[in-house]
């Protein structure tokens, strides 16, 4: 690899850990662990009603993991279970899981916008499009570790 490439990858795996550091610090202000405040993220974007299996993709997380945190969600009365078809089940926010992200989601979507609309309109799509490029092409390169 070049000495340019690498300082690059450097650049932007500071970056993206930078922006990982400061959505940790934006839960933990929020009162929620990571799990959760993906959890309440995801379901407010995604709408409510999302199945478990579908929260595990949207939020990027094991089963275990988000099984775990929908588990103290609903002790604490921020969400609410209901069967869905065949084996599903699928989760609802309570009044008060809405007030918690009336409350502490919406301003970080808010910063996340702000943030966004500070990058000129002209390279918003170039910038999605090299996001997109990059990430595809590292996650199939990880995938392949130990498959050769």
């Amino acid at each position: 690899m070049t000495t340019a490439l690498m300082e690059l990858q450097q650049t932007i795996n500071a970056m993206i850990k930078r922006a990982d550091d400061a959505y940790h610090r934006a839960a933990r202000t929020a009162g929620l662990s990571d799990a959760a405040f993906d959890i309440l993220y995801a379901l407010h974007v995604a709408g409510e009603g999302c199945s478990q299996s579908l929260l595990c993709e949207l939020c990027f997380s094991r089963k275990q993991t988000i099984n775990s945190a929908i588990k103290r969600l609903q002790e604490d009365g921020t969400v609410r279970l209901e069967s869905g078809p065949g084996r599903s089940t699928h989760v609802y926010l309570t009044a008060r899981g809405r007030d918690l992200v009336t409350e502490r989601i919406n301003p970080i979507i808010k910063a996340e916008l702000t943030a966004l609309d500070s990058v000129p309109a002209t390279q918003r799509a170039a910038l999605a499009a090299a996001l997109t490029t990059y990430t595809s092409a590292l996650v199939r390169s990880l995938n392949a570790i130990g498959d050769d």
